[in-house]
């Protein structure tokens, strides 16, 4: 038979702290339901796409998607330079290498450089191999052109799903889509494509639009849609821009 025996004084000590500890974990305990303390969560956001950004201002991205040609993309510069206008431009790695000359404008008139991927394929049917390929391919052709290293992408197509998100998110990017289409891509006419930009205006939107040269409509509509949009009062800035004003939300 084993025979114990009680140290008091070690028994003493440890009551003398019980007070305090339970003092402790009261205050703690007070603080968690007046909000002021939140448990620490080691679980990291899902990955989304951004459409919009939630804000009250009337402050708005306008951005142009550009894979092909020349024909287009110089007269939309000049109008936005006329009108004192920076937009994020979303662009084909092929396209940055074949005509660096005008992404080196775009930077030095301080407009935002951006990625629409490599082959303009939808990145939702491939493996996460091939987006992660599709992706880097274009991040490198854009940054020998310009020295940017781009961290948006509106992937080819608009087309995503949960995986393409993950890898974007792997590799510093984040997705943008839109939440005001102009459809300058179906050539519906220039009436019909500054209209639905201001039909589909609204705080926090993020405005698509086209600067290849499958969309010749859109250098003379380009004038009346940022006249449009100053006239209700609405500022145009970079995607990055709108970014500060508030979290950016699926539609």
């Amino acid at each position: 038979m084993r025979v114990y025996f009680l140290d008091f004084k070690k028994i003493r000590r440890c009551l003398a702290f019980a007070p305090v500890l339970a003092a402790v974990g009261l205050v703690f305990a007070g603080l968690m339901l007046a909000g002021d303390v939140r448990p620490v969560s080691s679980v990291k956001p899902k990955p989304h796409a951004i459409y919009k950004v939630k804000t009250d201002r009337k402050v708005a991205a306008l951005t142009f998607d550009i894979s092909w040609g020349t024909k287009v993309p110089g007269p939309v510069m000049d109008t936005l330079k006329k009108y004192n206008v920076k937009s994020t431009f979303f662009l084909s790695g092929p396209w940055a290498a074949k005509y660096p000359e005008f992404p080196r404008r775009l930077v030095k008139e301080g407009h935002e450089i951006a990625s629409h991927g490599n082959r303009h394929i939808d990145l939702d049917r491939e493996s996460r191999e091939t987006v992660r390929d599709e992706i880097m391919a274009a991040h490198r052709s854009i940054k020998e052109v310009t020295g940017v290293e781009p961290n948006l992408i509106r992937t080819p197509n608009g087309a995503f799903n949960d995986m393409v998100l993950e890898v974007a998110d792997q590799l510093g990017y984040r997705v943008i889509q839109w939440s005001a289409d102009s459809l300058d891509w179906k050539k519906p006419g220039v009436d019909s494509i500054v209209q639905r930009v201001m039909d589909k205006v609204h705080p926090g939107a993020i405005i698509l639009m086209h600067a290849s040269d499958t969309c010749l409509q859109t250098p003379e509509a380009l004038p009346r849609v940022i006249e449009g949009l100053k006239a209700r009062g609405y500022e145009l800035v970079t995607v990055s821009k709108l970014l500060e004003e508030g979290p950016g939300v699926v539609d």
